[in-house]
């Protein structure tokens, strides 16, 4: 009978995705990426020295949001600039200390318009739903309607801040730091499934609010699982910035 201690022993993480993989297998089950011919021993990375590390990725993170969310102080729009430079820059400085793990997530292999043209009409039909559901409970339950245009209204290229802010930063730096770093951090200690989900937890808590939770993780799952699919964080990038900017089309109406 084959002990714990020596399945483990005969596994080892592929270097493109991080699924494990048994060392008699020569292409990824997650991936399909050819393994090369490396010691498990030697494969397998340190698990607590990455949970430490996530864990202090996504402390920066929720403590940033918090602040911007429950601090009326941090709520003015210069404030809400440097919120948004911080966790841009936390996305950027992780991502880039990893950058042997993830500058493979920088590639696009087997682009397709077609594909990308599904995903981005997917993101913007979900978007359409979110926006008539969302205003439905606000309006029904909370007797009130958000307006995040009003925090740009006045300015010069309010309209263009709001896109720029409300569509573009986050669909690049929450990709590049959720679907990018920490979801290949997690992959390398959870097995896919696990990763996707605890990703996307994670990434629905930052928002800090308990209504949107109903449509944060299934967008959150899609995003990760594509990512995981297409072994790429750019069309998580498309399908983040057109549901995103679906919603500022309806601000701006």
């Amino acid at each position: 009978m084959i002990t714990e201690e020596q399945e483990i022993s005969q596994t080892r993480y592929c270097s493109q995705c991080g699924a494990l993989n048994f060392i008699s297998v020569r292409f990824c089950g997650s991936c399909g990426h050819r393994q090369s011919e490396i010691n498990a021993e030697q494969s397998r990375p340190n698990n607590w020295q990455q949970l430490q590390q996530a864990a202090l990725f996504y402390g920066i993170n929720i403590l940033v949001c918090a602040l911007s969310s429950f601090v009326n102080y941090f709520k003015d729009i210069g404030w809400s600039l440097i919120v948004e430079v911080v966790i841009a820059g936390t996305a950027v400085i992780f991502f880039a200390y990893n950058w042997d793990d993830c500058k493979k997530l920088l590639r696009w292999p087997s682009f397709s318009w077609q594909k990308l043209a599904g995903y981005c009409a997917i993101a913007m039909i979900g978007g359409v739903i979110v926006h008539y559901s969302v205003t439905w409970i606000n309006v029904t339950v909370f007797s009130r309607d958000g307006d995040y245009y009003s925090t740009f209204k006045g300015l010069p290229g309010g309209a263009f801040l709001l896109i720029f802010f409300l569509a573009v930063t986050p669909a690049l730096f929450e990709e590049l730091g959720f679907r990018g770093y920490l979801l290949k951090n997690l992959l390398n200690i959870a097995d896919t499934g696990q990763a996707v989900f605890m990703s996307a937890f994670l990434f629905a808590i930052i928002h800090f609010s308990f209504i949107s939770l109903f449509w944060l993780i299934p967008f959150a799952l899609l995003l990760g699982y594509t990512r995981v699919k297409e072994n790429t964080i750019w069309y998580g990038i498309c399908i983040h910035f057109c549901f995103n900017l679906t919603a500022c089309l309806f601000e701006l109406l």
